[in-house]
């Protein structure tokens, strides 16, 4: 009996150990209920579209524990950087979570360089790696192994208005290697460099939220009291992303904007689609006192390979899914300690079919895995945008057998019915999925069917018809005429 219970004990010492120090495997089960907002903006139950598979805190690895990372990037061969602030490094991991290198050191000319306090992360598609040095007021473009190329300073022009501070926070390159920095407390809009780091000039400043009894009230002040009121300046970007036709996604800092995600071309002009029922705000209903009052606070965005969206809000701790059409796909995370809910969620970011996020507050990165659900929306939306419709139709039916208040699988069931010509049966289907313009178009078509079916019987009924009223008038001129002969006759 003795021995059964050191060997228990050893079991249990054993099994306590594992779970201290090595990274943590989540459980599929979450702490909170899954929803999504129907066409008329109520809250819906909802399957669940993601579960955490895994959480990576560095326990229990060579490189340690994470300390306030403010950043996560997934490149192109995905391969995994996080941006390990409070270490002042960046750690590099491969697509299982292995980990490839550190880079917390770096030679600049004759001497050895570090990073202070770095918020911000972008790799190339040729590896290049460039890192938004927010404490030493610079950009660092690294190689693929971390050796230094360059340094990119503060901009310089006379453009740049007085007072101006250069604390670079998030960062992007296109295809050009063209450069998009952030600033913090930058209102004048996203710092363009040009692929030799040369201050180009600012893009897509948010309008000014102007308020006409602010500005009464500004007229009637004194001085001292127009001193102490807010400016009329632009919201500021907090952070961006950028898709493979070379357009800017951005999120703002503060909220209760009007525009909190936009999709900025080339002149810096939005151009997002919001052909959605709601708009693009996060969550419809709030509370509005609290802590968690107000709608949503997006602090990052990401695009994905199938043609979706997905944001962060920091406000609630919840990952927000559109399609490129602006429909809300699907909702899921929490704010909390238990694995799956997040303390301070700042960064986002996709491997495969896999979302990432990645929290400040519990100094940890977790993997979420796509559900049954889930991947069935994520399909439906892939085929579409690859122009299969009828495969995509195919996943919004098995949608509809997880969800039958799913509109948005009406709507994509829909498209497909629509484009093989059967614009009655599509007709149903986006009655259903509350689409007034998609029905409109099925109905357009339906009737100029109809028309094109029954053409022939109706020329020729109308033809008949014509004749029937020609040969009708014409008896009776001819029987007015006999009549008339008759009377002549007679007199």
């Amino acid at each position: 009996m003795v021995r059964y219970h050191t060997l228990t004990r050893i079991i249990v010492a054993f099994a306590l150990f594992l779970c201290l120090f090595s990274p943590i495997e989540a459980s599929a089960a979450v702490s909170y209920p899954s929803y999504n907002y129907s066409y008329w903006e109520n809250t819906d139950p909802s399957p669940l579209p993601y579960t955490p598979e895994k959480v990576i805190d560095g326990r229990g690895t060579s490189y340690g524990l994470l300390n306030s990372p403010e950043d996560v990037f997934v490149s192109k061969d995905n391969t995994l950087y996080i941006v390990d602030s409070g270490n002042n490094r960046i750690i590099v991991l491969d697509e299982n979570y292995e980990l490839i290198q550190v880079i917390d050191t770096f030679q600049n000319g004759t001497s050895t360089d570090q990073f202070n306090d770095p918020k911000g992360i972008f790799v190339t598609e040729e590896g290049s790696i460039y890192v938004a040095d927010t404490g030493n007021q610079r950009v660092i473009e690294l190689t693929e192994e971390g050796e230094f190329i360059r340094e990119i300073g503060a901009p310089q022009s006379d453009v740049i208005r007085t007072g101006f501070e250069y604390h670079p926070i998030k960062i992007a390159v296109d295809k050009a290697d063209r450069i998009y920095v952030i600033g913090r407390g930058v209102y004048d809009g996203i710092i363009e460099f040009d692929s030799d780091g040369i201050f180009t000039g600012f893009i897509g400043a948010n309008r000014v939220r102007f308020n006409p009894i602010d500005y009464v009230w500004r007229i009637i002040a004194t001085e001292e009291q127009r001193e102490k009121m807010a400016l009329f300046i632009p919201i500021e970007f907090n952070n961006l992303d950028i898709d493979e036709e070379g357009f800017i996604y951005t999120t703002n800092a503060e909220e209760d904007t009007s525009t909190p995600i936009q999709r900025l071309n080339p002149t810096g002009e939005d151009v997002l689609r919001k052909e959605g029922y709601h708009e693009l705000i996060g969550d419809l209903e709030y509370a509005h006192t609290g802590s968690s009052a107000g709608t949503s606070t997006f602090v990052d965005v990401s695009i994905n390979q199938f043609g979706m969206y997905s944001a962060l809000d920091i406000k609630r701790g919840r990952v927000f899914t559109y399609d490129e059409d602006g429909n809300l796909l699907y909702i899921f995370g929490q704010l909390g300690d238990q694995v799956g809910t997040f303390r301070t969620p700042v960064a986002i970011d996709q491997l495969g079919e896999d979302i990432i996020v990645l929290d400040k507050g519990n100094h940890r990165l977790t993997v979420f895995k796509p559900t049954v659900f889930g991947s069935h929306v994520n399909q439906a939306v892939h085929y579409y945008n690859q122009g299969d419709d009828q495969a995509s139709a195919e996943y919004w039916k098995e949608v509809l057998q997880l969800n039958a208040n799913y509109e948005i699988a009406y709507i994509g069931i829909g498209k497909s019915l629509l484009m093989e010509g059967k614009n009655k049966e599509a007709m149903t289907y986006f009655k259903n999925g509350h689409s007034r313009s998609y029905y409109s178009k099925a109905y357009k078509r339906y009737r100029q069917e109809i028309l094109r079916e029954h053409f022939g019987l109706g020329m020729t009924v109308m033809v008949c018809f014509f004749l029937c009223v020609a040969s009708l008038i014409t008896f009776r001129k001819i029987k007015r005429r006999k009549v008339s002969g008759v009377e002549n006759g007679m007199d």
